[in-house]
């Protein structure tokens, strides 16, 4: 018999027929079926005993101690070796631009050291290709390496000892500053902005106008990369190895990063990373957002110019060659140390021990052949369809970037040491011989040639239908 006590007392609805205010362990006054139910010091026995097992199932015995610990432990490695570098939330949190100015160059400029922030040096777009015509010719002092950057009709370039804006139909000075060194590195234009490094380990922000300094950032020690912005941040390097991120609009410091060798090209920027070459001979990957280390892909030599990003590959020269990396690459700790031990086991010739695999990230590389002495020293030029790059020896050669086959070369009559331009059907690029090509970019059938005076070891830049060219006489060129 069910106890009716009042203990068993309580309003419930009835589980046959669903009226409300029933009585557990009591027929119900409804449907007249008996309503089943424990008296409640059953169900303060049974909740008891269910807490004393919850009690005894949490009790960290010994022997749960152990298994925890190594469930951790596995946890923790595997957190360790696949997801190395978290990003700091303080740059996630405080570390934001206050702008989206970029230097990514608009059709008709050129705003930065390789167009794009790619830097791939490709125009698809040229609504009048140039013809050969040397429009004017200025002496801008003893010769340095800075290329010129164009924006509307105006030209930004470094010279020696001094900073200078050019109008460009013909090429008088419009503003001039001095600097405390010759000036190496290309600059960065962006909105209002003209962004420039220098040996006094200043990064200066000038009115693009008038040559006056807007904000001036003091590094520890050289700046000797040229500048790129993305998304309102400002990058570069110093002699230090140290890499840089500012506010664009201020000067503020968002993150700064240490590499293993020199930064002392400008870094590219593609789908929210920064790709940057040292003088140790690495690719580097960080986030460009919060500056953490994705990945480090290691060459013999130093790298000897800016990587270009294109079509999920970055490419950049080391050594002579042209190294060609997975983006998507990701290091993995301990990896570069075990395959080191792995290798010098290898050249041991222990027994059993097979052949180390290709560094994580690499696709391919190219060397030309022995003729080319110094090889390749200067980054290619990219188009989504083929890449375009000199040697030493005076060979540019077109290569496919899907099948990588060698589309055709073409022999100069000098050494090629600097990037080449691509314009629409066309490439363009100088020799040490002092001549400037024109190349059918499908076939390399040479459309015309300009000679001058000096040797050419400096990129053509390209704005509103005009080439600009610096010879090692200290000359700008401007050619129609």
């Amino acid at each position: 018999m069910i106890n009716e006590s009042p203990d068993t007392q309580g309003a419930i609805p009835c589980p046959w027929c669903g009226a409300k205010d029933q009585v557990s362990g009591r027929n119900c006054q409804s449907c007249e079926r008996l309503i089943a139910g424990l008296p409640t010091w059953a169900n303060a026995e049974t909740e008891a005993q269910a807490k004393a097992d919850l009690g005894k199932l949490l009790r960290l015995t010994p022997r749960r101690r152990a298994l925890l610990g190594s469930l951790i432990f596995v946890v923790a490695l595997i957190s360790w070796l696949n997801f190395p570098f978290v990003s700091n939330p303080i740059t996630i949190l405080f570390g934001k631009s206050t702008t989206s100015l970029t230097s990514a160059s608009s059709p008709g400029q050129w705003t930065s050291a390789g167009w794009d922030l790619q830097g791939t040096r490709y125009i698809a777009d040229v609504s009048e290709q140039p013809q050969g015509v040397l429009k004017w010719s200025r002496d801008l002092g003893n010769p340095t390496l800075s290329a010129p950057t164009v924006v509307g009709d105006d030209i930004y370039l470094g010279g020696h000892f001094k900073a200078m804006a050019l109008d460009a139909e013909s090429g008088e000075v419009i503003w001039e500053i001095d600097t405390p060194g010759p000036m190496e590195r290309s600059f960065a234009v962006a909105g209002d902005y003209v962004y420039m490094g220098l040996s006094d380990h200043r990064l200066l922000a000038l009115d693009r106008n008038t040559g006056e300094v807007r904000w001036e950032y003091t590094a520890e020690f050289p700046i000797t990369s040229s500048p790129v912005v993305a998304d309102g941040l400002v990058y570069f390097g110093s002699s230090d190895g140290i890499v840089y991120a500012l506010d664009a609009a201020t000067g503020s410091k968002i993150w700064k990063q240490q590499l293993n060798g020199n930064l002392r090209s400008s870094p590219a920027i593609s789908d929210g990373r920064l790709f940057a070459t040292d003088t140790d001979g690495n690719l580097n990957i960080l986030s460009a957002r919060t500056g953490q280390k994705r990945f480090r892909f290691r060459t013999a030599a130093s790298a000897s110019d800016a990587p270009v990003v294109s079509g999920g590959l970055a490419y950049f020269p080391s050594g002579g060659r042209i190294f060609a990396v997975d983006i998507e690459a990701r290091s993995k700790r301990g990896e570069f140390q075990v395959k080191r031990v792995w290798t010098q086991f290898y050249v041991w010739q222990i027994p059993g021990v097979p052949a180390p695999s290709s560094q994580r990230g690499e696709r391919w590389r190219f060397a030309p052949e022995k003729h080319a002495s110094l090889g390749i020293a200067a980054s290619p030029a990219v188009a989504p369809d083929a890449l375009y790059y000199g040697d030493t020896a005076g060979f540019l050669y077109a290569r496919d970037v899907t099948t990588r086959e060698e589309l055709w070369r073409f022999q100069a009559d000098g050494g090629i040491v600097s990037s080449p331009v691509i314009l629409g059907d066309r490439v363009y690029f100088g020799s040490r011989d002092g001549n400037l090509y024109a190349l059918d970019r499908s076939s390399g059938e040479l459309i015309w040639r300009l000679s001058f005076d000096a040797p050419i070891e400096i990129s053509p830049v390209y704005a509103e239908g005009r080439l600009y060219i610096r010879t090692l006489d200290g000359r700008l060129h401007a050619i129609d």
